[in-house]
């Protein structure tokens, strides 16, 4: 049976303790798709991260000369965010409790991301 997106980022919540809500965006800001465990609004997490993640890329490649940002980790209180870029213009958003295990985190989204290229084509 072939996965499909739903239900990989369904596998990513269930195989990372602490994880809230796992997601899909684009750079634009836009919700592609998500998954979650708690209340929280997907498409507005997804714009925030869009948004952090461009500066993110920006100041990298204009003050360090290093324009590929692979993640970024946002540590906040009740809720971490860690997003992972999905080639250019995608990536996944994991929205974890501050207690979860951040090292499963980035290993898992690795894990779903190449995943995601496989069933998707996205990323190619």
């Amino acid at each position: 049976m072939e996965k499909r997106v739903e239900d990989l980022l369904q596998e990513l919540l269930y195989r990372v303790e602490g994880a809230h809500a796992a997601a899909i965006g684009n750079l634009e800001g836009l919700l592609v798709e998500g998954v979650k465990r708690r209340r929280v609004d997907l498409e507005a997490a997804i714009a925030e991260h869009a948004a952090l993640l461009r500066q993110a890329r920006a100041a990298y490649a204009s003050a360090l000369g290093s324009p590929t940002l692979q993640e970024l980790w946002v540590g906040a209180s009740p809720v971490v965010g860690y997003a992972r870029m999905l080639g250019k213009e995608l990536f996944l958003l994991l929205l974890l409790s501050p207690e979860a295990n951040l090292g499963q985190a980035r290993l898992q989204a690795a894990r779903v991301g190449s995943a995601l290229g496989e069933v998707t084509g996205w990323l190619t």
